[in-house]
């Protein structure tokens, strides 16, 4: 006979797989998100336990200090599991403030019994160092975002060939205007100018614009998604998942799962998101690649000594680096990296905005991704009918 609770968990692993924690009902930070994120934090705990070798210890004397911290960790865990009713060496199935207090505590002591200067100072370090490791463990951990780029990597894989057919839809414009602006010596002045901060400002700006496109783009599809009609609509979606052999048949009651929760949409919506974002970045990455290889061959020194008004290329702060290829010079410089990334920028963010427009990138690109999705929301229905309740 099945056993709804194998079931049940059978359908959350895959949800989590497939980076949709948050489809799982009564979603929880201690039963759910830090019980994943356990086997992280345990490894830095580990990892700090090294910070007891300081100066003021020697020989025998750092090796009798590790071996005091290890067993406090291993005595801390023990009777934490006995705390809370568990057996000694059991792994938790629920973290709580007293494990969290543990992580935060222990680090901090073995900081401080290592520490050579202020111990104070070193032991506020290391608990702010935690406190930050602790919020990117619950971010990446809760939504689930190692499982969703690997899906999204997946998916691109899939479709490499609707990317190109897409990419080589807009290039005619791109080149346009990217050969433009490349081959403007104001552009090549202005790489010069620029600091490593107001460059790295400019590029959030523009990825900020683009992100906005794709936020657009994907807002639409989450909702309409989600919407079934009977389960012989359902049942198709559900083959080669957990749900498969759990779908109603026709004669029961049509689906009446909840509606999507706002953590539910916004699950949906961020994997839809990272998918897209990731074929954008890498039209980014190719059109840069283009124009610095290019640049290698077609822009000469004098040249860019004439656009950017420098008497010479020369030190760190350009980045030179010269190589002799049949007889000539070629000159790679920060000028012409800057360049061609600000290209790529502006080219990645002008695909952002076909992704929003363009009606072939729905129905060739976004189809097998928006199938994937349909069929976790699929057996989500199923989920909630049969093992939720």
């Amino acid at each position: 006979m099945a056993d709804p609770a194998e079931d049940r968990e059978l359908c959350e692993r895959w949800f989590v797989r497939r980076g949709l924690p948050h489809l799982i009902h009564d979603y929880s930070i201690t039963g759910d998100v830090l019980t994943r994120a356990s086997p992280f934090l345990g490894f830095v705990a580990f990892v700090q336990l090294f910070l007891v070798f300081g100066e003021r210890w020697e020989g025998w004397g750092q090796a009798a200090v590790f071996v005091i911290a290890a067993s406090a960790v291993a005595a801390a865990f023990a009777g934490i599991n006995r705390v809370r009713g568990r057996r000694a060496w059991q792994l938790p199935e629920r973290v709580g403030l007293i494990e969290i207090g543990a992580y935060l505590t222990l680090g901090t002591v073995f900081a401080g019994i290592g520490a050579t200067d202020t111990v104070i100072g070193e032991a506020i370090a290391v608990l702010v160092a935690n406190l930050v490791l602790l919020l990117i463990a619950y971010l990446v951990t809760s939504w689930g975002l190692v499982p969703m780029i690997r899906w999204s990597t997946v998916q691109f894989g899939r479709q490499v060939g609707n990317v190109a057919v897409l990419f080589a839809r807009s290039m005619p414009v791109l080149l346009l205007f990217s050969a433009f602006v490349f081959l403007n010596g104001e552009v090549w002045q202005v790489a010069n100018d620029f600091t490593l901060p107001f460059y790295g400002l400019t590029a959030v700006i523009l990825v900020g614009v683009g992100g906005s496109f794709v936020a657009l783009s994907v807002r639409r599809l989450t909702l309409d998604l989600a919407r079934f009609t009977d389960w012989n609509d359902i049942r198709p979606h559900c083959a080669d998942t957990p749900a498969a052999a759990l779908a109603p048949g026709d004669d029961e009651p049509p689906p009446d799962h909840p509606d999507m929760s706002r953590r539910e949409r916004l699950n949906v919506s961020l994997l839809l998101f990272v998918a897209q974002s990731i074929q954008i970045a890498l039209v980014a990455l190719i059109v840069s690649a283009f124009y610095l290889v290019f640049g290698l061959f077609t822009i000469r020194e004098e040249t860019i000594l004439q656009w950017t008004t420098v008497s010479e290329l020369t030190g760190p702060a350009d980045w030179v680096a010269r190589y002799s290829l049949w007889g000539e010079q070629v000159v790679f410089s920060r000028q012409l990296l800057l360049v061609a990334g600000f290209i790529g920028l502006v080219s990645g963010l002008q695909f952002a905005v076909s992704v929003l427009t363009d009606a072939g990138y729905r129905s060739e690109l976004a189809q097998d991704m928006t199938e994937e999705l349909r069929a976790a929301l699929a057996v989500r229905a199923v989920y909630h009918r049969r093992l939720v309740g």
